[in-house]
């Protein structure tokens, strides 16, 4: 008795010295969950991306949790991480993939994860003379497609895409929101804009002072947001429509304020111009590779959003050419396409849809179209008899056409990946039925 007493007392102690290292593991696991997952979630990483990588880290680490994501908070299970997914930095979700590939594989540790996360979220965006040149290519190679005709204009849209680069991460450095970033830049844009057209160097398309902000457009925010909805994760979803939103908005009322203050105006409704295939196919690959610069792409990966961009452009140029189709329906067939691309290759190579996917169509976003409903609605302010009447019908005209293209393209981007997911589920289900 004595023995026995003495061998419970000295195995007593031990579950309790033993429960304080498991709890802290169990805590640390737990931890690698929501860092990996703010930073995913905080950085333009797609809502399904991010509840796959949860779902892998959960299965590498033995735990089970429910993960709720939101706008300005997020759960997993009852503990909460703050990560507003308003930035998009593709470096540093492709950094956290990486550690939770290494984890899930047993090449590194929970340690090395962990560090790899912290410093995937230190992570810098594009070097500023990087993004800057993009900006520049970028809203030069728009004003080409839609049909520019000056190069002088082409030197100013350069230098005003450049101006506006600066601007923007300057006022970021001192804490600016998005909406002043994109505002103050626009407002630069309309006023080089109005210089241009008071010199008789711009036509009534006003790509001097459309183009710069065309590159502000928040198209992974409208898509995202769309493909949210389409997943019933309705309060992320309309969060991210309203950010986009209120950024258009923004763009809209600095671009106005330009050209007002300028003495210009922005034409509701001028003549379109068209340009040859190989044109407007090249110009969109090269915007596509500016875009995934302006998301801290990888530079390595922006030979996807090159190729599919360029190849989906000369479909769109087919479909509104040659084909004759409403502009909308050309942005919908390029987006299908483009998904029905990019898709597996993101899936086989691993690499974020957003960094590859929306590069590629992104410059089909109707931001030109949303800004001249905007002037339509400021004008009508001043316009009277058949003017009013003829601006009220231009202005719903381009407001309709550009909810459409953006319907059009969710439509596009939600189609090819719900027949791949269903695919990839059938497969599985069947080749585990053996088993």
């Amino acid at each position: 008795m004595t023995a026995r007493r003495g061998a419970e007392s000295s195995s007593a102690p031990r579950p309790s010295t033993e429960a304080a290292p498991a709890g802290a593991e169990a805590a640390e696991r737990e931890q690698f969950l929501v860092d990996a997952i703010a930073t995913l979630h905080g950085n333009g990483a797609g809502s399904e991306r991010s509840i796959e990588r949860a779902a892998q880290i959960e299965e590498a680490l033995g735990l089970d949790g429910r993960l709720e994501l939101g706008w300005n908070s997020s759960t997993v299970d009852i503990r909460g991480f703050a990560a507003t997914p308003s930035a998009v930095a593709m470096n540093r979700v492709l950094a956290v993939d990486r550690a939770i590939d290494e984890l899930s594989s047993r090449t590194a540790t929970l340690a090395d994860a962990r560090k790899a996360v912290a410093q995937a979220a230190a992570l810098k965006p594009a070097n500023i003379f990087l993004f800057a040149a993009a900006c520049a290519v970028g809203a030069s190679c728009l004003a080409i497609i839609f049909g520019i005709h000056h190069a002088e204009t082409v030197l100013l849209i350069a230098a005003s895409a450049v101006a506006g680069a600066f601007l923007r991460r300057g006022i970021g450095a001192v804490g600016g929101s998005n909406f002043w970033q994109v505002g103050v830049a626009a407002l630069l844009a309309g006023l080089l804009g109005a210089i241009a057209t008071n010199s008789d160097i711009s036509s009534s398309l006003r790509l001097a002072a459309v183009c710069p902000c065309m590159i502000l457009v928040p198209g992974p925010h409208l898509l995202n947001g769309s493909l949210d909805l389409a997943a019933l994760r309705i309060p992320l979803g309309l969060a991210r429509l309203a950010f986009a939103t209120l950024t258009l908005l923004s763009i809209g009322a600095g671009l106005l304020a330009g050209l007002t203050l300028g003495g210009a105006q922005l034409i509701v409704d001028p003549a379109g111009r068209d340009i040859p295939l190989w044109l407007d196919a090249g110009s969109a690959g090269i915007v596509a590779i500016c875009y995934g610069i302006f998301y801290s792409a990888p530079l390595r990966i922006l030979v996807w959003p090159f190729v599919v961009g360029a190849a989906v452009h000369a479909l769109r140029w087919v479909a509104l050419e040659v084909w004759h189709l409403e502009p909308y329906v050309g942005a919908g067939l390029a987006c299908l396409a483009a998904a029905a691309i990019l898709i597996p290759v993101s899936r086989r190579f691993q690499l974020p849809f957003s960094a590859i996917g929306f590069a590629s169509v992104v410059s089909l976003m109707p931001g030109v179209l949303i800004f001249r409903a905007l002037a339509g609605l400021a004008e009508l302010q001043t316009a009277t008899g058949a003017t009013a009447e003829q601006l009220l019908v231009s202005t719903i005209n381009d407001a309709n056409t550009a909810w459409l293209t953006i319907f059009a393209m969710a439509v596009g981007f939600i189609l090819p990946a719900g027949i791949y997911n269903w695919l990839r589920r059938h497969s599985s289900s069947t080749s585990g039925s053996p088993r």
